[in-house]
């Protein structure tokens, strides 16, 4: 599948509207159903609970990273930070082997119990790559995905656990980031400005999808019901290992 030239860009709900995002969000949403028949929870934002829908800013980051991420069955896949969401069930479903790295011990010890009771190829890890190098007998992943947790990482260990995880892709890889972006932004780790999001790039080392920009819409959200007077978004990054 071709990416649009803006795939690298800031929350917009005009991008759900997007056939390719639109198909992708409407799986995950039946996953949602079908977890919830099943009273098997999902957590969101490391909240674990019974639920039955997505929010949308979510289901923007989720969907727009499976339409654009070209995943297969067989592929193997690290997921950095999302313990027991549905991006990393959806991924086992569909038959990709899953390492999902979460440094909640709850919500790793979750995901195992869900990948037992339904077959699926996946593995939740309580390793810190913030704190430590990937064991070698990982070998290389084909996709790394992590879902607005970098800006809850110090600001002094976000770039080098960023090169980490770069490191850790096969020739042709993807790695797909999402974050929180904004001068409001409430989270003290949260990206700021273009400039930073640059950075970002450099400290991979790896190709931007798209036009090779970085855009901002300039459309800002109160997005945290903790902190309803921050108006922020989120940024996307789509990179690829040559």
């Amino acid at each position: 599948m071709s990416v649009p030239a803006d795939v690298n860009k800031t929350l917009s709900p005009a991008d759900l509207r997007r056939p390719e995002v639109a198909a992708a969000a409407a799986r995950l949403r039946g996953l949602a159903l079908w977890l919830a028949v099943r009273r098997a929870h999902f957590a969101v934002n490391g909240v674990l609970r019974w639920r039955w829908r997505i929010k949308w800013n979510k289901l923007w980051e989720y969907a727009r990273g499976l339409a654009y991420g070209e995943f297969q069955r067989g592929q193997r896949v690290l997921d950095f930070g999302g313990g027991a969401t549905i991006p990393v069930f959806h991924l086992a479903r569909i038959g990709c082997e899953v390492l999902s790295l979460d440094i909640d011990t709850r919500l790793t010890t979750h995901t195992n119990a869900l990948a037992r009771r339904f077959g699926w190829r996946l593995e939740g890890s309580s390793i810190d790559l913030t704190q430590r190098e990937a064991p070698e007998t990982w070998g290389r992943f084909d996709r790394v995905i992590s879902f607005c947790v970098i800006e809850h990482i110090p600001k002094e260990l976000q770039l080098q656990t960023l090169a980490r995880l770069a490191a850790l892709l096969k020739p042709g890889g993807l790695l797909e980031l999402t974050f929180d972006f904004g001068e409001h932004a409430p989270v003290g780790g949260a990206v700021r400005s273009a400039n930073e999001v640059g950075d970002m790039i450099a400290a991979t080392g790896l190709q931007p999808l798209g036009d090779g920009a970085f855009h901002d819409t300039g459309e800002r959200f109160a997005l945290d019901k903790r902190h309803p007077g921050h108006h922020f978004t989120f940024g996307s990054l789509f990179l690829k290992k040559s």
